[in-house]
Formats: structure tokens, C-alpha cells, sequence
């Protein structure tokens, strides 16, 4: 729309309804770039049927374990020619241990030995600690690594029981390291590497493996063991920056496994997979839909944060 006003009354000119989360995001960017990247999505039992046809008119593989309810919803209103986006979620469902207990029987199936297993976005209400512990032992049995990209009180709990690699923004990670709120997050990069470096190490003393915490448009931070990794991102056309970390996080698990999990993970090159992942971020901002990116363009921007990084070092 034009503008979005507060206490107004407005008409949009258009609207697109699809299926939405982090997860699925990410889901789309492995189909984007051709690599397998299958899905395991709670649904309502309520509105499921509307949800999976979205998901199979984008060819993407996933399979269902469902709740009693309707599914959440988030309304984006974007301004025409502005970067500026107003996003409504939903509170969403409230899920019995009946309905957890599923949902984990059907991971059990779907996880393979030594692959990166992401659990991205809000927990429905009812998932208790204790449920956050039994998802990371179901992946843990299989051998493999969990990859967490949710809210800071889940990351909490996930790091209190054996996360491998977890992945907040600035804010969200200073929330969690401070037990502070996070109900408003406003997006202050300001001295955002300093900060960024000094939380994902702070995130690793607190027991994550590795640490992502990103920092908009000034780049991304990892940490490992003692080292800490800066990867600057490069300049876009920005259609829209909804759902980017959800691409990085995509493009930064795609190029880790690419290097073989069965092995230490010392040997992994931290800094390549989060070049990578910062140019499928870059690529996905392009688009302006979440989780959408042209492979060429991809490459491209891989290549010139590459450059632009050795520069900087």
C-alpha cells in the first residue's frame, strides 16, 4: 500500500497469500539452489489442508504433524517505494504433550545421521524446556547437529541442553545474554561489530558450539572455541530485508554440510559457509520475497563478499 497509518482505515491495491515461517523459508532457499532440504511442519487440523496445497504448488518436499487449531498467521503490509514494513503475528495455537510427542515421533523418522537439523521460528505456547531437550536428543541420537534460530527465551532453554549452532540478530542475542525483554526490538546497529563479536563469543561461553549473530546491513559475527569471524555483507537494491536471516541461516547450513559433517568440526571453514550464507541473504533481500533467490545471483554475491572480506582483513 501508499502508507500504513495507525487508527486509519485503508484499502491495499494487492495481497499474496502463501504458506510463511522461518523453517519454510529456509526450505525455500535449498529448493532455490537445488539442494534437498525437506521439511517437518506443525499444522492445524483447522485450515492444514489450505496450508499444504501452498506447499505443494512450490514443489517443496515436507511432511505434516498436526495440532488442534487453527494455524498462526503474520500480516505484512509493505509501503510502496519504502523500506518500511508493518508485521502482525498471530499469538498462535496452544499444543498438548500428545501433539509434542508426535511431532517428535515423526523427527525421529525424518532425521539422517550427520546433517545439520534447523528449528527455526517461535514454538507454539505449551512447549515446555523439558520439550526443547527431548527435539535436541532425538537430533543428537541420529548423530547430527541442531541448528536454532527462535526467540531468546527457547534459546535459553536450548543452550542450557546441548545446542549445537544457534543464530539470533543483535537484539535478540543481547536479550538473551541479558534476560531482558523482547517484546520490542528496534533494530540499533550501532557499534553493531564490536557487538555482535562480543555477543556470539558471550553465546559460546553460554554453550552453543557456534555462534551467528548478525547485524543487518553491516554484516554478520561468528564465533568457535576461541575464534571469532567478522564477514562484512555487500550493498543491494533491498525490495525487502523480511525473512534475510532466515536465508543466511539456509545458505549457511547449505555450504557447511557441503563440507562433510562426519569429520571434526574443526576442520570446517566457518568463515566460507557464513560468506556464503551472507550472499544468499543478500540475493533473498534482492527479491523481496522470503526465502526467494536466483542461484546466479547467488554466486555472484558470494564471490564479492569474498573479495570484499580479504580486502578487509
Amino acid at each position: 500500500m501508499p502508507h500504513f497509518e495507525r487508527g486509519a482505515v485503508m484499502r491495499a491495491p494487492s495481497a499474496e497469500v502463501r504458506a510463511g515461517g522461518k523453517g519454510i523459508d529456509a526450505a525455500r532457499v535449498g529448493h532455490s539452489l537445488k539442494r534437498r532440504s525437506p521439511l517437518l511442519v506443525l499444522i492445524g487440523d483447522l485450515d492444514g489442508d489450505q496450508f499444504c496445497r501452498f506447499l505443494n504448488d512450490e514443489w517443496i518436499e515436507f511432511r505434516t504433524s498436526s495440532y488442534h487449531g487453527n494455524i498462526r498467521v503474520a500480516t505484512m503490509y509493505q509501503e510502496v517505494n519504502s523500506p518500511t514494513i508493518t508485521i502482525v503475528n498471530e499469538e498462535g495455537p496452544t499444543i498438548a504433550q500428545e501433539e509434542w510427542d508426535a511431532y517428535l515421533t515423526e523427527l525421529q523418522q525424518e532425521v539422517r545421521p550427520h546433517e545439520i537439523v534447523a528449528s527455526m521460528g517461535s514454538f507454539p505456547h505449551g512447549v515446555t524446556e523439558e520439550n526443547i531437550a527431548q527435539l535436541i536428543d532425538v537430533v543428537h541420537e541420529k548423530e547430527s547437529l541442531i541448528f536454532f534460530d527462535t526467540a531468546p527465551h527457547f534459546l535459553a532453554w536450548a543452550l542450557r541442553h546441548g545446542a549445537d549452532i544457534v543464530s539470533p540478530n543483535l537484539d535478540e542475542a543481547e536479550a538473551l545474554i541479558s534476560g531482558g525483554s523482547e517484546s520490542a526490538f528496534l533494530g540499533d546497529n550501532t557499534n553493531g561489530r564490536a557487538r555482535a563479536e562480543r555477543a556470539a563469543q558471550t553465546i559460546c561461553e553460554l554453550g552453543a558450539k557456534v555462534a551467528i549473530v548478525h547485524a543487518g546491513s553491516l554484516g554478520c559475527a561468528l564465533a568457535y572455541k576461541d575464534q571469532t569471524i567478522w564477514v562484512p555483507t555487500v550493498d543491494v537494491v533491498v525490495a525487502s530485508s523480511v525473512g534475510a536471516g532466515d536465508s543466511l541461516a539456509a545458505g549457511f547450513i547449505l555450504k557447511t554440510e557441503e563440507q562433510g559433517l562426519e569429520r571434526d568440526l574443526d576442520q570446517i571453514d566457518w568463515r566460507h559457509s557464513l560468506q556464503f550464507g551472507s550472499a544468499t541473504a543478500a540475493a533473498a533481500c534482492e527479491k523481496g520475497r522470503s526465502g526467494d533467490v536466483d542461484p546466479e545471483r547467488v554466486s555472484q554475491l558470494f564471490e564479492e563478499i569474498r573479495t570484499l572480506d580479504s580486502s578487509e582483513r
